[in-house]
């Protein structure tokens, strides 16, 4: 079972040389999705964002390879994120996430993102359409927020 680790991941995509050539661009946020907790993480989403032209650019990084995807414009508000704040790895934050839950799920969708400190927000997709989503502070491992939200409500 392969598991990407995200500075790993991080580290390959700022060697590539289509990333090395990006202008005016920084990384805002890394992305995953898995099936189950015991699932290794095959491949990371980069998203870098240029400000002035307010553009998201996609980076998927796996093991061989680096691959450059669309500019699009961003979702939401974005903040530059310090990275070297980083000290809970991704298996200790889908841990904390998973302690007292009771479900299977049918995805984990994991962001490494900027929200006021750098956060690890893990949204557990269980089979009733309910997403549970926990936010993680990553440098300490202290959980700052968890809701439950009816998917088919929000439909």
């Amino acid at each position: 079972m392969l598991n990407l680790d995200v500075s790993y991941a991080i580290e390959k995509a700022g060697a590539s040389e289509d990333i090395k050539k990006l202008s005016g661009y920084f990384l805002c946020s890394c992305f995953a999705c898995i099936k189950q907790s015991r699932d290794g993480i095959n491949q990371w989403t980069l998203l870098y964002f240029n400000p002035e032209e307010n553009k998201v650019l996609d980076c998927f990084v796996n093991d061989k390879f680096v691959t450059i995807g669309d500019e699009t414009p961003p979702i939401a508000e974005i903040e530059k994120p310090d990275f070297t704040g980083l000290k809970v790895p991704v298996q200790d934050a889908i841990s904390t996430a998973m302690k007292d839950y009771r479900k299977s799920t049918l995805n984990i969708l994991i962001t490494l993102h900027q929200k006021g400190r750098l956060t690890w927000t893990i949204n557990l997709i269980s089979g009733d359409m309910m997403a549970t989503t926990v936010d993680i502070d990553a440098k300490t491992g202290e959980v700052t927020r968890q809701e439950e939200t009816s998917l088919i409500r929000r439909l």
